[in-house]
């Protein structure tokens, strides 16, 4: 299937037996592709600005380079999808499956990834400034060099994930149960990062600190 003629109208209707189509390059800019099946297709360097991917089968499929500002994925499935140097900024993907799919070096900064699963994706150097990432699934997740500054992280799992050298000023990092003073220690934080209650952190200086990890006590009855 070869872009279809490059015919816009042709695409958006054929949406749902698109698997393995050429779209790469292509404009389809607010397009409503939703329920779509794109398993393994190529949208390489393809202008997709606010189109509609919403519960759409995207699975191994190649958006390198493409433009996906503000899209919406809402529940897609992008499962071993390619989004490498892809521009996201403002992008959507509340509850979308994302398991090992390649976001290194893409811009993802604003995205909404509110209850995504994000397991053992890489996220290495991607820019996440002010996104909005929390309740996700991050365990195993590379997001080494990641700048997550002003990021809400909040009760996301980061169970096994990454965060070397990850930027941290501004983060908000409560109720994460599973990061550590390692986790922490690898990553750049400041004063404005907010750490989960098992943290207790105390700053030395304006750059450096002690972090201590605080375990719960039961309470027993009288």
């Amino acid at each position: 299937m070869e872009n279809l003629h490059f015919d816009r109208k042709k695409i958006i209707a054929s949406k749902d037996n698109l698997k393995g189509a050429d779209l790469s390059n292509l404009d389809l800019g607010k397009a409503n592709l939703s329920y779509g099946d794109l398993r393994e297709a190529n949208l390489s360097e393809a202008f997709l600005s606010e189109t509609d991917f919403s519960s759409a089968n995207l699975n191994k499929a190649n958006l390198n380079k493409a433009n996906l500002s503000g899209a919406n994925f809402y529940k897609a499935n992008l499962g071993q999808a390619k989004l490498i140097d892809a521009f996201l900024r403002r992008a959507k993907f509340e509850g979308a499956f994302l398991r090992a799919a390649d976001f290194s070096n893409s811009n993802l900064r604003e995205s909404f990834f509110m209850k995504a699963n994000l397991r053992q994706a890489n996220l290495k150097g991607v820019n996440l400034q002010d996104a909005q990432i929390p309740q996700a699934h991050l365990q195993e997740t590379n997001l080494e060099g990641a700048d997550l500054q002003r990021a809400n992280l909040k009760g996301s799992n980061l169970e096994g994930a990454c965060l070397k050298d990850a930027l941290l000023q501004g983060a908000d990092l409560r109720n994460i149960r599973k990061l550590s003073c390692k986790d922490i220690e690898s990553a750049v934080v400041d004063k404005t990062t907010r750490f989960p209650d098992h943290l207790k952190v105390k700053w030395i200086s304006d750059t450096t600190f002690e972090c201590e990890e605080v375990k719960k006590t039961s309470r027993t009855s009288e």
